[in-house]
């Protein structure tokens, strides 16, 4: 009989990033930054969302106001404000399992300014940390991180950060945080919350100051004599890089740019005035930002915007519809109406059929849409003051939006690309538990009897952040298993080691099992 290995510990350390297309069917996707989603904040998943508004689940902590949801493998974790007259403690964060709404635990921040510390409020979460901060309100205070299986506190940054309520963190490929704040920038250790650089700028307004990043690079708006201006940073070192020219007059900004993943920069120039207001893409040309085209854009501070599968970028008209933007700058199709409260504050996400799913932003009128690439209606459904909510698409497609009262929705994902299987008719399964983990955890697989008949074509794989194989065990049908039947169970313990022995790096990575024509895909969070 053929073993893995002696000491029978598989080492799978899990995957942080969006793999590579070339390995699409390993790739699950998470919504770790509020705003966009992603660090590059372009709200475009590599899952396949509702297809129709079927809930899965349906509950939560009541809430006066309703604030957006961060997820990371099986939890989604959000602010929850209770009481708007108690500032320091009527605002718990709260996590929940995300195939079943169960409660895990909250957490209160501690108070370090009672004077001037906001409400808790989350502003990103990854790889097993959630980073919560009492800055909001135009105050400063610090950022924590706090362990994803109990919300207990990891670290304290050692810098004040002055996010807005509405803004959050934007990430380095390796993790650390990339923080906006009104006069600064700054990249904080995401394994220790110390302050690697900090770099001055001036940002125009509140809601605005957040980071987009792609590779090297961190956009962000600055002020000018000439009204807002989008400048580029250096990752590493922090250094100033460019500028492009100025996007009208004024001073007013409430919407961080983004990013797409063809690397386009899009500037979001919004503050009520149609003279100025527009969505102007740029090319960056690692010398400078090279303006390409420029919409009109409609008023909508704290929105989040999208870009489709195929290059289409998704926007907002001044009659308050969602367009859609080809890759000249043509508007080639329009919604019906979809913001009824203005100012709006819509928010969407984008899955990876190109599927829309847009919050509206709407108090007494909020409704969560859902849209075909060319924006004709899929269906809707209303979600009463769902104000900044929503949506955001995790592991499996599953949606969560948040409403005020007990209304936090979760709605079943597609049928598309998921982190547990690409092939729905295969009867064995992969699982991982628990997840995440910090020593070991137990890899569960089941094959049906036709595969455990052919063993020899029964693998797994293992791939790290950039798509590359760093595991591969073959035959892993004739590990001893439980049961009798069709299907027997089998284990395998891993330690977060290679297949060296060597500890790999914390973080995310994706296991694949093989059965002949068959595959099952999960993902597993390795955490300090």
């Amino acid at each position: 009989m053929h073993c893995i290995s002696q000491r029978s510990q598989i080492t799978i350390s899990l995957l942080i990033l969006c793999l590579s297309v070339s390995i699409r069917f390993a790739q699950a996707d998470d919504w770790t930054v509020g705003v966009g989603g992603k660090p590059a904040r372009h709200s475009l998943s590599s899952e396949y969302g509702p297809t129709a508004p079927d809930v899965l689940w349906q509950g939560g902590l009541s809430a006066v106001i309703a604030q957006q949801a961060v997820i990371e493998g099986d939890i989604v974790v959000m602010p929850r404000i209770q009481n708007l007259g108690d500032v320091l403690h009527g605002t718990l964060i709260v996590a929940h399992d995300l195939q079943t709404g169960d409660t895990l635990w909250t957490a209160d921040l501690p108070v370090d300014f009672p004077s001037t510390d906001w409400r808790n409020r989350v502003s990103a979460m990854r790889d097993g940390r959630i980073y919560a901060t009492r800055a909001g309100n135009t105050n400063a205070s610090y950022m924590y991180a706090l362990d994803v299986t109990d919300g207990s506190i990891i670290w304290r940054s050692d810098s004040l950060v002055d996010e807005s309520t509405t803004e959050g963190v934007s990430f380095a490929d390796d993790g650390d945080l990339i923080v906006g704040n009104f006069n600064n920038i700054m990249r904080i250790n995401a394994l220790d919350g110390t302050t690697m650089w900090k770099t001055a700028r001036y940002s125009p307004t509140s809601g605005g100051s957040q980071a987009a990043v792609r590779g090297y690079s961190v956009y962000v708006w600055e002020a000018s004599g000439y009204g807002p201006k989008i400048s580029v940073f250096d990752i590493t070192t922090g250094g100033y890089l460019y500028s492009s020219y100025a996007i009208g007059g004024g001073l007013a900004q409430q919407v961080s740019p983004f990013v797409g993943p063809n690397g386009i920069v899009y500037a979001t120039r919004t503050q009520n005035n149609p003279a100025t207001d527009s969505l102007v893409a740029f090319v960056d040309i690692d010398t400078a930002l090279e303006r390409i085209w420029s919409v009109p854009l409609g008023y909508v501070p704290f929105a989040s915007f999208g870009v489709g599968p195929d290059g289409s970028v998704y926007s907002y008209s001044a009659n308050g519809e969602v367009i859609r933007i080809d890759s000249s700058g043509t508007v080639i199709d329009t919604s019906q109406q979809v913001l009824l409260d203005f100012p709006a504050q819509p928010r969407m996400a984008i899955g990876a059929d190109g599927i829309i799913y847009v919050t509206n932003g709407g108090f007494a009128n909020g409704v969560l849409y859902s849209f075909n690439p060319d924006l004709t209606l899929r269906w809707s459904t209303p979600i009463v003051n769902v104000n900044v909510g929503g949506p955001a698409i995790g592991n499996g497609g599953i949606l969560v939006v948040c409403g005020v009262g007990t209304d936090v929705r979760a709605y079943e994902g597609g049928t598309g690309v998921t982190e547990h299987s690409m092939d729905a008719s295969w009867q064995g399964y992969l699982d991982v538990s628990p997840n995440p983990f910090r020593h070991m955890t137990n890899i569960r697989f089941s094959l049906p009897e036709v595969d455990i008949q052919q063993s020899a074509a029964v693998r797994i794989k293992i791939y790290d952040s950039t798509g590359r194989l760093v595991m591969s065990f073959d035959q892993v049908s004739s590990i001893p298993g439980s049961g009798t039947g069709q299907n027997q169970e089998s284990i395998l313990v891993w330690d977060g080691r290679d297949d060296r022995g060597i500890p790999l790096p914390y973080g995310v990575y994706f296991a694949k099992l093989s059965a002949g024509v068959h595959s099952a895909t999960q993902k597993i969070i390795f955490i300090r």
